[in-house]
């Protein structure tokens, strides 16, 4: 019996490193062109404006195929698609350095995007069906932090390649490093489950139509929202907040940067003790619920703060912790909502509202910026999150309701 949970315990953390790491070269990818725009501007001379566009296409080209992935997850397995998107986007990575006129870089650039659009439909197919759900909260935790350590990761290690070899050489290494990454998610995920396996034991009827209809539910509308207002809230802190304090109290950037710096650390921290957090509750509304209101407090707050570091720092890092720690109950909560065997569709479609937020909402920083309105991004931002929450805490009574 005791050597049966151990190898239970030890697939499914097998499960969640695999997966795990799968999102963190999504996440690691997404942020390879940018600290390279200054060196390919350099060397190619395309506009600081034109390189920007690339993010837009790249981000726009992942909403759009998101909920189509979702389905095609739900009727087709995860595993193939998730290890194919791995290896389009490294290999769109890699190609850049290769073909590097302006027509290839946006023909590349949709193309990744497209690839990209995987990740969280087939990663949350695979842990739903494969990890022990008194293990899901630590799981979705695991998934999280992985991708924001692509985050941070990227721009640190690409700027670094790229000021020694030059941006080509920088973007085909990493491209490479993802291709080969791929032999081990081969090697190491033949028994992962799905939510295909659990459409096909179910015996849910494959229609597409109820599908279509499912995720039209309210529920499901306001867990979109909710993802929509969330990404939006937190690039003032994370993308802004340098910018903000620069301007709004001559802050030096490298300083301002050092406070972002600590806000992500402090999300990572959150992420983990969220997860635990998560597995040993049963309320993950009130836990992401709470997590989100204070984040959105301190977010507010980081306008109305002195502009000295004994009060930044703090801040930056409880802030960013509390956005981190309600993660895993707000996945928990979404998986709640999904019916068996459509999990795909349904973590692709509340999740493109990260993309909907993150196209949206960077416009409407960069006129606060330059208006003189910079502490609105602070203000703006903080009161979006808390909007999540509430948006989050609805979906959840309107559930219980139904």
């Amino acid at each position: 019996m005791q050597s049966a949970a151990l190898a239970e315990r030890r697939r499914d953390v097998r499960v969640m490193g695999v997966v795990g790491m799968c999102h963190f070269f999504s996440h690691f990818y997404q942020f390879v062109l940018p600290p390279l725009s200054i060196l390919i501007h350099q060397s190619e001379g395309y506009s600081i404006e034109s390189l920007a566009i690339l993010v837009s296409i790249f981000y726009g080209a992942s909403f759009a195929l998101q909920l189509p992935v979702g389905f095609f997850v739900d009727r087709f397995g995860a595993r193939n698609i998730l290890m194919a998107g791995v290896v389009i986007l490294a290999a769109c990575t890699l190609l850049y350095g290769v073909f590097t006129s302006y027509l290839a870089l946006v023909f590349l650039t949709i193309i990744a995007g497209a690839a990209n659009s995987v990740f969280h439909p087939a990663d949350y197919s695979i842990l739903n069906a494969s990890v022990k759900s008194e293990r899901l909260g630590r799981a979705f935790s695991v998934h999280n932090f992985a991708g924001f350590a692509g985050y941070g990761l990227a721009p640190v290690l690409v700027a670094w390649l790229g000021s020694l070899w030059g941006w080509q050489t920088a973007s085909i290494v990493t491209g490479a490093v993802g291709l080969f990454f791929v032999f081990f998610v081969f090697a190491l995920s033949r028994d992962f489950q799905d939510s295909s396996d659990t459409r096909r034991d179910e015996g849910r009827p494959s229609s597409l139509s109820d599908d279509l209809k499912t995720l039209m539910q309210g529920p499901l509308l306001l867990c979109l929202l909710f993802f929509a207002l969330l990404a939006a809230g937190q690039l003032g802190a994370q993308w802004f907040a340098d910018d903000v304090l620069h301007i709004g109290h001559g802050i030096p950037v490298i300083e301002g940067n050092s406070y972002v710096t600590i806000f992500v650390v402090g999300i990572s921290i959150g992420i983990i003790m969220g997860g635990i957090a998560a597995d040993r509750s049963a309320n993950h509304i009130r836990l992401a619920s709470i997590g989100f209101v204070a984040c959105g407090i301190g977010t507010t707050s980081m306008g109305l703060a002195p502009a000295q570091a004994e009060y930044l720092y703090p801040l930056f890092a409880v802030t960013g912790f509390l956005f981190g720690f309600g993660f895993a109950s707000r996945d928990l909560l979404v998986r709640s909502l999904a019916p068996k065997g459509a999990s795909g569709a349904v973590f692709g479609f509340v999740f493109s509202g990260l993309d909907i937020g993150s196209m949206s909402i960077p416009l409407v920083y960069g006129y606060f910026l330059g208006v003189g309105m910079e502490f609105y991004v602070f203000y703006l931002g903080g009161t979006l999150i808390v909007l999540a929450a509430g948006m989050i805490g609805a979906a959840g009574k309107k559930a219980a309701q139904a």
